[in-house]
């Protein structure tokens, strides 16, 4: 189930008359829900602005309730771009024939994340606490049962998983004390609202986590090469660009060099189960 987040109806009616109508059908990008909807819009909306305009066309941001329902939306074919995880953007080259075009420039960690009010200390023991996050399918989510496990800890044995929605909400889950920790990632945590941010703070820093990328549907394929050079030219020298990037902590987009798709298959093969599984 996806949700619509932000429209462009306005500037398709500036623009009729002038593209063909299939040139004016919108553009629907899809969002991984690493956010709220609000916070999505807000934080992608200098990038849709910019493909309008580079594209003359509308541009509409999707995103779903979970990051299982975005997957499905994904491989159905309900999306024309994504911006996903890249064990995600890999299974969904794999099952759906999706184009990568770019991913972006950043050195992402997996994070454990405490309350500022409610502080761990140092190499505390974390057994009999409650950790929050989403489901185990996410790469952020892998590094640090990952690391957990290496201090001898096992979920349900020593300490709690409570299973959120979005990291958001596992933020949240902090920021309420419903929760001891926290697994977020760098850019995750840079791009959660002031007010939340203010108040979390990193107890472990984990695992590099591999950016997030974006494809394009098959259908777009004679675009491809267009889109591509349309992501990689939204730079921090543009306006929207220095926008989006300040609030990201992305430095810009690159290409997806050889054998980096290949690269996430087993983590790709990983998700496709935990996706079979209801």
């Amino acid at each position: 189930m996806r949700a619509i987040v932000i429209g462009a109806w306005i500037f398709a009616l500036l623009c009729v008359g002038v593209a063909p109508a299939e040139e004016m059908k919108p553009l629907q990008i899809g969002l991984l829900p690493i956010n709220s909807t609000r916070n999505l819009v807000s934080i992608y909306d200098p990038l849709r602005e910019y493909l309008e305009m580079s594209l003359g066309r509308p541009v509409i941001l999707l995103s779903s309730a979970d990051f299982r329902s975005f997957q499905e939306s994904t491989i159905k074919g309900e999306f024309d771009l994504i911006m996903t995880a890249a064990h995600m953007g890999r299974l969904a080259e794999l099952e759906a024939g999706y184009l990568p075009l770019a991913r972006y420039i950043s050195e992402q960690h997996a994070l454990l994340v405490m309350a500022k009010d409610r502080p761990l200390p140092p190499q505390a023991d974390l057994r009999g606490k409650v950790i929050a996050g989403i489901e185990p399918m996410t790469l952020t989510m892998g590094s640090a049962m990952r690391w957990l496990h290496k201090q001898g800890l096992q979920e349900g044995s020593n300490f709690t998983l409570l299973t959120t929605p979005t990291p958001l909400s596992a933020a949240y889950a902090v920021n309420s004390h419903q929760a001891d920790l926290a697994v977020l990632s760098t850019q995750g945590m840079k791009q959660m609202p002031p007010a939340l941010r203010n108040n979390l703070e990193v107890y472990q820093q984990m695992d590099v986590i591999p950016s997030l990328m974006w494809l394009a549907n098959p259908r777009l394929k004679n675009q491809a090469i267009q889109l591509r050079m349309i992501l990689l030219k939204f730079t921090s020298e543009l306006i929207p660009g220095k926008r989006f990037y300040d609030a990201t902590g992305y430095i810009g987009m690159r290409e997806i060099k050889p054998g980096e798709m290949r690269a996430m298959d087993a983590d790709a093969e990983a998700m496709k189960k935990l996706l079979m599984k209801q």
